[in-house]
C-alpha cells in the first residue's frame, strides 16, 4: 500500500466541484490542466492517477 503523505482537507463544493492544492498536485507530479482518472474503490476511498498511466494499465490488461 502507498505511504500517504501531508494529508491536507478539502472541501466539497456546490456542483462536487473540489480543488486540490498546488501542493498535493506537484507531490503526486500532477500539473494544472493535466488530465486524470478518477475512480471510486469499494472501501469508500477517491483514487487520482494520470490518464496515461491509467490507459496503459487497462491496455496490458492489468488493474486500475
Amino acid at each position: 500500500m502507498p505511504v500517504i503523505q501531508d494529508p491536507q482537507e478539502v472541501t466539497i463544493r456546490d456542483g462536487g466541484t473540489v480543488v486540490l492544492p498546488i501542493s498535493l498536485l506537484a507531490q503526486a507530479g500532477l500539473n494544472p490542466g493535466e488530465k486524470i482518472m478518477a475512480a471510486s474503490t469499494d472501501d469508500g476511498r477517491i483514487v487520482l492517477r494520470h490518464l496515461t498511466d491509467a490507459i496503459d494499465d487497462l491496455l496490458s490488461g492489468r488493474p486500475l
